[in-house]
């Protein structure tokens, strides 16, 4: 069945009159709009497994077009998870659509995945892998994860940078602080300042250490003080 434009607008703003998934898989059509195909996409994510089966059929015959993908990511399916890591796994070069999709199911994506995601220099892409990484940093012991970021932490986007180490201040691994350390030395006036600061956020007795020589080594002035403010709060966070 054929809709007009119009006709799946006004559908959608009639409030009184509810929409189902068959419904919505009828009324969808590449030749609608991107922002329709999107907003039809959006509220067949939201009608999870009966939603799942519609996105399912649409990619089936029209191919996995952005929105149904995000469709997809938002319906929470454990189908739609293996369909999207599927699709990861079987791309060359992964696709953002893909890896935003994949979001909330990041502790699913392997490792070497991961590793995919991030030889792509890609800002959004990188950005993107970055947030699935939080979801699965947590299963990680230290070595992996810092093999992970290794060529995340050389980028020269700030960025990219700082975000990466608020993942790695979640750690409290002596491998991990001197990494951290070691960025607080040689980035960027933000990007020590972001990694002085996750010094003082983790509360060890290493970083403690650490803090205590940046405070002392470091070339400016503006950096030596927020090291020196981090050591007093991380002080009182091991009295405590």
């Amino acid at each position: 069945m054929n809709f007009t434009e119009s006709e799946i607008w006004d559908r959608f703003n009639n409030k009184s009159i509810s929409i189902d998934s068959k419904w919505l898989e009828d009324a969808y059509s590449l030749n609608l709009t991107y922002e329709l195909r999107y907003h039809i996409s959006e509220q067949l994510g939201l009608l999870s497994d009966k939603g799942w089966i519609s996105i399912k059929n649409l990619i089936n015959n029209h191919g996995t077009q952005p929105e149904l993908i995000y469709g997809a990511g938002i319906c929470h399916q454990k189908e739609a998870c293996d369909f999207l890591l599927g699709c990861l796994k079987a791309e060359r070069e992964p696709q953002l659509e893909i890896i935003k999709a994949l979001e909330c199911w990041g502790a699913f994506v392997s490792i070497q995945d991961l590793k995919k995601i991030f030889k792509q220099k890609s800002l959004p892409i990188r950005l993107a892998g970055i947030n699935l990484l939080g979801f699965k940093s947590h299963l990680l012991n230290e070595h992996e994860l810092l093999d992970i970021v290794e060529d995340l932490l050389n980028d020269f986007r700030d960025e990219v940078i700082i975000n990466t180490i608020k993942i790695l201040q979640r750690r409290s691994e002596d491998n991990i602080i001197d990494c951290i350390t070691s960025i607080a030395r040689k980035g960027s006036d933000e990007v020590i300042e972001i990694a002085l600061i996750a010094l003082g956020t983790i509360g060890s007795k290493h970083s403690f250490h650490q803090l205590l020589k940046l405070s002392k080594k470091l070339e400016s002035n503006n950096h030596r003080e927020i090291a020196k403010k981090q050591i007093t709060h991380q002080y009182l966070s091991l009295d405590n």
